[in-house]
């Protein structure tokens, strides 16, 4: 039996049969890489678990689950705290919703940055699309504009954060060993260098955003910027607009910045750090701690694997490693299941979701 779908594709091929298929072939690569994406997580997590077996399960066995509990706990609050971020600054732009649409909204964010590449921002991505759809019309992008800057914000936060921790911790990195590629103290501090100069290119890239006026002066750049207005119907204008409302209200952004350093990024620390509390351990070096946390949750923003995992549990373990760290697998594992589960959870505000009637004009 044909469905709607199928008579609809069908009418489609009769007038366009490339165009069909040209969808049809994006399509498979899309999938294609996704579990492509999928494979390359499960077999960095296999190989991790495979090397640290006997050790991981007699972590488990051995785990103290009201620190679990704590570590979970300490999770959840930093979705509230973003969704709380994200709530603060769309406010400044006029675009009005409640606390509550904030928190579903983020929260369907994170369950779209389990299947969405980027990690948290491939989740953003899902979240202006909830946005605009409800959105009145004169806010659809504001909207969106509001989720970029937030998003801009936690950035600063984490490379911030980044900057310092990598500063001080040298030492212990110039340790860092790799099983597939054996590394001397040149690419070790090559790699210092470029993780540093990624961190400091971003700030300075939000930087310049909010200081657009002065790009203009710049010939070319203004050149652009009207042409896109041009074809994007004024969007361009909009969002500097919406960029100098940001900087009118700098005291709120800066704010959200330190709030990003302390309340979320380094909130992801003190659930590691309470994991390391349910496995039993003490007297470790916060600094060691607090460097692999921040550089893999780095790592995991690639878009190479589902939400980073793998990757970011990777980077984790093997600066644990340096620091002369136990349990250097069965630590980012556990932080990484936290994240899946709750991700995973947040789902349910599929089915609650406080804004979904809201009209759009």
């Amino acid at each position: 039996m044909e469905t709607g779908d199928d008579i609809l594709a069908f009418e489609r091929e009769a007038q366009d049969p490339a165009l069909v298929k040209a969808e049809t072939g994006g399509s498979f690569k899309k999938v294609f890489w996704f579990l492509l994406r999928i494979a390359l997580a499960v077999a960095i997590i296999g190989w991790l678990l495979h090397k640290h077996i006997d050790t991981f399960v007699d972590n488990l066995k051995n785990i103290n689950w009201l620190w679990m509990g704590l570590a979970c706990s300490a999770y959840i609050f930093h979705m509230f705290v973003c969704s709380w971020r994200w709530f603060r600054l769309a406010h400044v732009l006029g675009v009005k919703f409640s606390f509550l649409e904030a928190v579903a909204l983020t929260m369907k964010g994170y369950f779209f940055s389990l299947v969405i590449p980027g990690g948290s921002i491939g989740g953003d991505v899902a979240k202006i699309g909830f946005l605009t759809s409800r959105a009145p019309k004169g806010e659809k992008i504001e909207g969106a504009f509001s989720i970029l800057v937030d998003r801009m914000t936690g950035m600063v936060g984490l490379f911030t954060v980044a900057l310092i921790v990598i500063s001080c911790s040298i030492p212990m990195l110039m340790r860092v060993q790799l099983d597939v590629i054996k590394l001397n103290d040149t690419l070790r501090v090559v790699g210092i260098v470029v993780l540093m100069g990624m961190c400091l290119a971003g700030l300075l890239a939000m930087l310049a955003m909010f200081f657009h006026d002065i790009l203009r002066k710049v010939k070319p750049i203004d050149w652009l910027m009207k042409l896109g207005d041009k074809y994007t119907h004024g969007a361009v204008t909009r969002l500097t607009s919406a960029i100098d409302t940001y900087r009118g209200s700098w005291k709120l952004v800066l704010k959200m910045c330190i709030t990003s350093a302390f309340l979320v990024h380094l909130n992801m620390v003190f659930v590691v750090y309470l994991i390391m509390k349910a496995l039993g351990m003490s007297g470790i070096n916060p600094l060691y701690v607090i460097s692999a946390v921040i550089i893999g949750n780095i790592a995991g923003l690639l878009p190479f694997t589902v939400s980073g995992v793998g990757l970011r549990d990777v980077t984790i373990s093997v600066i644990l490693v340096a620091g002369g760290i136990c349990n250097s697998a069965t630590i980012p594992i556990l932080y990484t299941a936290i994240i899946i589960v709750f991700n995973i959870l947040a789902g349910i505000f599929f089915i609650y979701d406080p804004g979904r009637n809201r009209r759009t004009g």
